[in-house]
């Protein structure tokens, strides 16, 4: 998860409209692709791949990592913030995991 923390960010910063315009087609909103209110529309849509390159594509990997953070991590208002609650989860899984094997 700590190698990942580059594209948690990224999608922090798309999710905050803080990235230039030339990433606007990367993610899309699963409230854009239809009109259902349900319990994932705030979501990013996760785009169906068919190979082991497209899982590795940052639209992929980013829309399936950011969808599962919890809601109060993805509405952090800073990106410092969102930086400290990742490591928290990260040294805490880590802790389980290590725990549970020794």
């Amino acid at each position: 998860m700590l190698i990942n923390t580059p594209i948690f960010m990224h999608n922090y910063r798309y999710y905050r409209t803080k990235l230039s315009v030339v990433f606007s087609a990367y993610f899309e909103e699963n409230k854009l692709i239809h009109q259902y209110n349900t319990r994932h529309k705030d979501d990013f849509h996760t785009n169906v791949v068919a190979s082991e390159f497209g899982k590795r594509a940052i639209t992929y990997k980013g829309s399936k990592l950011w969808n599962s953070l919890p809601s109060h991590i993805k509405d952090t208002p800073h990106s410092g913030l969102l930086n400290l609650l990742l490591k928290i989860i990260y040294c805490s899984l880590w802790y389980s995991i290590v725990k549970y094997f020794i």
